[in-house]
């Protein structure tokens, strides 16, 4: 099982949000779980493209999952999961949410280097919410 954490333009606070690879122990909103910290212990900055998964922590069933080694963490930029968007939108007609296609992505490279394993993607959400600011801000590819 994996979930797949936005690594958004890098790995410095403030250019992703990627909260259980980077995160530490901590409360917000009333939960504790693992989240982006800034040295004052306050939320970090994050930045994902894709606005539901822009956030500095997860859920503490996502932390606990992970806590106890039932999930595995993959990661995905946004460049990658702009491709995602764009190769399963052309291949399969399926337009998915931004936030799912980071796990897209990662299923894609899952892939290569396992070719014989089959999997399973969850799409949440419809894309069709993004597609303006795709295709405004990334260009359609022409292959």
């Amino acid at each position: 099982l994996y979930g797949v954490e936005p690594m958004g333009k890098g790995d410095k606070i403030g250019e992703h949000s990627a909260s259980l690879t980077y995160g530490k122990e901590g409360v917000m909103h009333g939960f504790n779980s693992i989240m982006l910290s800034d040295e004052n212990g306050e939320p970090a900055a994050v930045h994902s493209i894709a606005s539901g998964i822009d956030y500095p922590s997860v859920g503490p069933e996502h932390a606990y999952l992970n806590s106890i080694g039932r999930t595995n963490i993959g990661h995905c930029n946004d460049e990658e999961a702009i491709d995602a968007f764009y190769k399963l939108s052309q291949y399969e007609g399926i337009i998915p949410a931004l936030e799912s296609a980071h796990a897209v992505a990662f299923a894609m490279k899952y892939a290569v280097q396992n070719p014989d394993k089959s999997i399973l993607v969850n799409l949440s959400g419809r894309g069709d919410k993004d597609i303006d600011f795709v295709v405004d801000n990334y260009p359609i590819p022409t292959k």
